[in-house]
């Protein structure tokens, strides 16, 4: 191997390191294509001088990614893939948190760098980039890694795919073991399947991958790659079913001016308006474009469009104006980010729940997703606004979660409702509804609930009488008689239920049936300096009588937290603020702090805790 710059076209060189690293030379500079062990940077200079020079990572295997150090050092500004951050920003804390023993979880994340990558940048999903005078698109193409991508430039008239893994000769991989994210599967080879579509969607004139050598026929090298992966049938029965090209109308009519995603993971609706428009009830993730590993990462739930397919086809629609938000959990809104990244999409939302959308550190919460959600438009509850020319009501729906709306509109001379993750039933057929079904509450304690909670959203529901449900989770269908009968049923079972086995007398002392003395925000509080942690929060009084509280935050030895007293009223529910301050010096992960709550002279002991990480660059 000949440590040097091999010239393939104009402006386009190669050096054979630990991967194959490539260089664009830019009107404004040079960009170098993963970076190997480093070698590369000790020979810059042969390619001529460059102003600046950015190296791009499509993925975080550590035979691609150390060498940016060294680069780094060079004078190389450094960009990497946004999925794949964690490894490469905080390897020490990533190889805390992995799971070691007993493990049944095989995806090459222990592969990632050793050292923190310096100083590094993001490139997101579907963004065009200028770098080095020249437009770089990013190509969301998980694979060997969740989070890998590929990078497309024009350059001298060609469409340049610098693909990582994704594909490394005609027909092949580099690797397979990448591809077993679980214990014995080949999930890893169904992403590269879906990868290898949107590459070809992309239109490139050559294919430039990390492993292998450079391809001139996109099309014939990834269309025999597609016909090798189907052999894994021979040796994982079933394999091939999984292999399918996703639609090109991927939206199904449940109105004239109301349709559904086909491929959302939790159910996307869209309203269109007369004049072209478009309104996304909800927005998560693309459940065709990515096969899961097992082991939950953010990665796993990696965002991809879906339905602009369909619109574009049926009604020209390129763009999503508009998402009204059912509630925070992220396999409802973690596409949201993107469609503002994208389009620039507007956010509305339930005033009761835009603080979670755009502030979800403060909260501990089931399902929350980990990017900001700006909300343009903070709707109150109860009144009626327009979307377009759609009227729009949104209402109060405790049960899933307390930070929930019921949805209540008119389309195409119907009402319809949306009722999120509330109303489910247990069907024979597994129909969303059908004569027989009972009710399925899915509540959950963590997100807040309510007694009587399915009770008021009956009342809604018969207030409004819908003649058309929509949910996150199944297809829409028609109510009927039996359809309140048996919410009815179910909302008595609920309040039956909790009042049977718990005390929760007008005379008992207790926290109600979500079972919670108090809250802390920030839930996860980052002192990377170090300082005094300041919380907000509330706490309850459990008597039905007024009573006197006292409460404060319990940490490592050494750590000096504010004391508060509160007047409280029978049931009372109050807002508190206090503080901690650790030492100076700290340096501590994730630190846990409970909130030490006495009440009428009664110790509940530690009764809500929140997270610090003091001295650290990452929470």
């Amino acid at each position: 191997m000949s440590n040097t710059w091999e010239q393939i076209q104009d402006n386009v060189f190669l050096f054979r390191d630990s991967c194959l690293v490539y260089a664009v030379k830019g009107p404004e500079g040079t960009v170098i294509v993963n970076a190997g062990t480093g070698l590369a940077a000790d020979h810059l200079n042969e390619m001529g001088s460059s102003e600046t020079t950015t190296v791009l990572l499509t993925h975080h295997f550590r035979d691609h990614t150390d060498g940016a150090i060294r680069l780094n050092e060079a004078g190389a500004k450094i960009i990497g893939p946004y999925w794949d951050q964690e490894y490469l920003i905080d390897p020490e804390q990533h190889f805390r948190e992995r799971q070691i023993w007993n493990s049944y979880d095989n995806r090459w994340d222990r592969f990632s760098p050793i050292r923190p990558i310096p100083e590094i940048d993001w490139l997101m999903d579907y963004e065009t980039r200028e770098i080095a005078g020249l437009e770089w698109e990013v190509v969301p193409t998980p694979g060997v890694t969740n989070g890998a991508s590929s990078y497309i430039v024009n350059l001298d008239g060609r469409r340049l795919a610098f693909v990582g893994e994704v594909i490394c000769g005609h027909g092949k991989t580099g690797r397979l073991a990448p591809l077993q994210y679980n214990y014995n599967d080949l999930t890893g080879a169904v992403n590269l399947w879906r990868s290898s579509s949107r590459l070809l969607e992309a239109k490139p004139d050559a294919l430039l991958p990390s492993l292998g050598e450079p391809m001139d026929d996109p099309i014939g090298a990834i269309a025999a790659f597609k016909e090798n992966l189907k052999l894994i049938d021979k040796i994982q029965g079933g394999f091939s079913d999984q292999l399918f090209e996703p639609e090109d109308d991927d939206i199904e009519e449940v109105l004239p001016h109301l349709y559904r995603s086909k491929y959302g993971s939790a159910c996307t609706h869209f309203i269109l308006s007369d004049s072209g428009k478009v309104l996304s009830l909800d927005y998560g993730y693309n459940s065709s474009a990515y096969a899961l590993p097992g082991k939950q990462h953010l990665s796993n739930r990696r965002p991809f469009l879906h339905g602009l397919k369909g619109l574009k086809k049926q009604f020209g629609a390129d763009r999503i104006d508009t998402v009204l938000v059912t509630h925070f959990h992220d396999d409802h809104v973690n596409g949201i980010p993107l469609l503002q990244r994208v389009f620039g999409t507007e956010v509305w939302a339930s005033n009761t729940f835009t603080d979670i959308l755009e502030r979800p550190e403060r909260y501990d919460r089931p399902c929350l997703w980990h990017e900001p959600i700006p909300v343009a438009n903070h709707l109150p509850i109860g009144e009626t606004f327009q979307w377009e020319n759609i009227p729009i009501t949104l209402y109060p729906m405790s049960g899933h979660t307390r930070l929930a709306t019921l949805v209540c509109f008119e389309v195409d001379g119907k009402r319809v409702v949306h009722t999120g993750d509330q109303i489910f039933f247990r069907t024979a057929s597994g129909m969303a509804f059908a004569p027989g079904a009972k009710l399925f509450t899915n509540h959950v304690y963590k997100n807040g609930l309510d007694i009587g909670c399915y009770a008021q959203t009956l009342e809604e529901l018969r207030r409004f009488k819908p003649d058309w449900v929509i949910t996150g989770h199944t297809m829409p269908y028609e109510t009927s008689d039996e359809w309140y009968e048996v919410i009815e049923e179910g909302a008595k079972a609920f309040d039956e239920v909790h009042q049977s086995l718990m005390s929760l007398g007008d005379d008992d002392v207790h926290f109600g049936a979500e079972s919670q003395g108090g809250k802390l925000y920030p839930y996860q509080a980052h002192l990377p300096e170090g300082g005094t942690a300041q919380f907000e929060g509330w706490i309850l009084n459990p008597f039905p009588s007024n009573q006197t509280a006292s409460a404060v935050l319990v940490g490592p030895e050494g750590w000096e937290s504010e004391a508060i007293e509160v007047e409280l009223g029978p049931r009372e529910q109050k807002d508190i603020n206090i503080s901690i301050t650790p030492p100076a010096g700290t340096k501590a992960r994730r630190q846990p702090v409970g909130l030490d709550l006495i009440v009428g002279g009664r110790p509940f002991g530690q009764v809500v805790e929140a997270l610090m990480t003091v001295g650290c660059p990452r929470f």
